[in-house]
C-alpha cells in the first residue's frame, strides 16, 4: 500500500481522487494549500503527490523542487483544470512524472497513478 497526498483546493476533486485511490488499495490524504501539503510531506512518508497548479497560496509548479528534495522523495503528478504546454514542459523538467488535466476520466487517472506507483515500487525494491 502506498501513501498518496492530494494537494488541491477543490474539495470535490479531492473526494473523488481519495475514493479512486482507496479503491486501488492505497491510502490518501488531502491538503487544500501548498503550506498544508508541505507540512504533510515533512511529517509523513509520501509515495506520490497529486499536485494542483493553481492554489490559494501559490503555484504548485514552484514547489516541485521542495517536494522532490523531501525525505520520502515522492513522485509527482501535476493536475490542472486547463492544459498549458509551457506549464507541462516546466513540470516535467522540474521533476514531475506527468501533467494531466482534471477532466481526465477516473480510469485514465487511475492508470496514471498506478503506473507511477508501480515504477516507484520497482525503483525502491
Amino acid at each position: 500500500m502506498s501513501n498518496v497526498l492530494i494537494i488541491d483546493d477543490d474539495g470535490g476533486v479531492c473526494r473523488t481522487l481519495e475514493v479512486l485511490i482507496r479503491q486501488n488499495g492505497h491510502a490518501s490524504i488531502s491538503a487544500a494549500t501548498l503550506e498544508r501539503g508541505l507540512a504533510v510531506i515533512a511529517r509523513e512518508s509520501v509515495d506520490l503527490v497529486l499536485l494542483d497548479v493553481h492554489l490559494p497560496d501559490g503555484n504548485g509548479l514552484e514547489i516541485i523542487p521542495l517536494i522532490t528534495q523531501s525525505a520520502s522523495k515522492p513522485e509527482i503528478i501535476i493536475m490542472t483544470g486547463q492544459g498549458d504546454p509551457d506549464g507541462a514542459e516546466l513540470a516535467i523538467h522540474s521533476g514531475a512524472w506527468d501533467y494531466i488535466e482534471k477532466s481526465a476520466s477516473p480510469k485514465a487517472m487511475a492508470l496514471r497513478f498506478t503506473r507511477v506507483l508501480d515504477y516507484r515500487a520497482h525503483k525502491n525494491a
